[in-house]
């Protein structure tokens, strides 16, 4: 019996699926484009500047007065 639950608790730790990060990212002047990041991405990363605006999928990010980071899927 013990053996039967070690089996089915190595193969539910060995069946987990890794989720990557979802970040809308720009497309053009379009930047609601849902996108599947790299999973070495941990972050969405939302610049906002004079003139220039840009979102990403981001290893690391450092939040700033014109930069915003979340670490959820299809965050605003």
């Amino acid at each position: 019996m013990k053996l039967l639950l070690c089996s089915l608790v190595l193969v539910l730790l060995c069946s987990t699926t890794v989720h990557s990060l979802r970040c809308y990212t720009c497309l053009g002047t379009d930047c609601k484009t849902p996108t599947e990041c790299p999973e070495s991405s941990n972050f969405c990363r939302t610049s906002s500047a004079p003139g220039a605006y840009s979102r990403t999928c981001e290893e690391f990010c450092v939040p700033d007065v014109n930069v915003f980071c979340c670490q959820q899927d299809l965050c605003d």
